[in-house]
Order: C-alpha cells, then structure tokens, then sequence
C-alpha cells in the first residue's frame, strides 16, 4: 500500500498538469477593428464605431457609442492632418498651435511631453477644457510622416479619461501614414 500511494499521487499530479495545459485558450479574441481610408490606417476597440469627422483638418473619426450625447460621442478620437502651409517642421508646428492656445479660453494644461512611436519622436499635449457644458479631458498626440503632420486627438469626459487609456493607446500605437 505504501508503495501504490506516491504512484497514485504522482499519477493524480500528471493528470491535473495535463489536463490544465490542454485547457487553454489558444485563440486570442480579437478586440479591434481596422479603419483604413486614404493613407492612413489604425485600430479602434469593436464596441466602438466610425463617426462623422466635424472638425475642420479632420480626416477619420471613431468614438463609443455608449457615450452618445447630443448626437456626438463624449468619448472619441480624431484624427486631423495638420493644414502646412508653412512647411514647418514638427516641433515648429506643435510650438505655434499651443503658443497662445491656453490664453483666456478656458483651456488648461495638464501635461505636456514627447515619447518615440514608430522610432520617430512625437509630441503630446493633455489639457480639459469645457464642450457645450461638458468637461473633457483631451490628449493630442501630433507626429509626421513625410511633409503631412498629424493629430491624433483623444478625448472623453473628465471622470470617463482614465478608464479610455487603453483605448486611446490602442488608436495611438496602431497609427499609421503612408
């Protein structure tokens, strides 16, 4: 009896290690969508959906649902190709748009930096400001490709913001220019 016991242990182990690893999951669900127009193309999450671009240097629009008001969703992301007249450099363009953007107009600076994407260094400008009645917090992140300077602006209700990070970072990291 002594002997069989360790055997039926060791066995009863083998078992459960076998079993478990052929319980996984091997197919990883996918969480996104891909837009793809023109030259650019991202992934946005799947209970997300394609919105109508309003702004003016607006070229693709993608926003939740969930987050509906007025016809427009609270929580989106726009991508703007940045109007270059002036064939500015990155840094040049990022510089002269917030020169004077916090002045008397009720925006404020939250935070401001630069980060690599794509091995190119982009700019990044978080502020609140109020939107018919609502306070949003929005996250800009401008980078370029060629002579085209983008913005890719991520934005959502002040207490909605910290939850949409990895939403905004999934938009942000899988953008692309050609």
């Amino acid at each position: 009896m002594r002997k069989i016991l360790p055997l039926i242990l060791v066995v009863t182990i083998f078992m459960v290690v076998l079993v478990s690893g052929c319980i996984t999951n091997e197919e990883k669900e996918n969480n996104s969508n891909n837009y793809t127009q023109g030259d650019i193309f991202f992934q946005y999450p799947t209970s997300w959906g394609v919105a109508e671009v309003n702004s003016t240097d607006g070229v693709a629009a993608v926003g939740d649902p969930e987050t509906v008001i007025n016809g427009k969703p609270t929580t989106s992301v726009v991508i703007q190709k940045y109007n270059n007249t002036n064939n500015y450099n990155l840094q040049t363009a990022y510089s002269q748009n917030y020169a004077s953007y916090f002045n008397n107009t009720g925006r404020v600076k939250v935070s401001e930096g630069n980060f690599t994407l794509n091995n190119a260094k982009v700019y990044e400008m978080v502020y609140t400001s109020s939107d018919s009645g609502i306070k949003k917090k929005y996250r800009a992140v401008w980078l370029q490709k060629g002579q085209n300077i983008y913005v890719i602006l991520a934005s959502a209700k002040v207490e909605d913001y910290d939850a949409q990070q990895s939403n905004f970072d999934m938009i942000i990291n899988s953008f692309q220019a050609s």
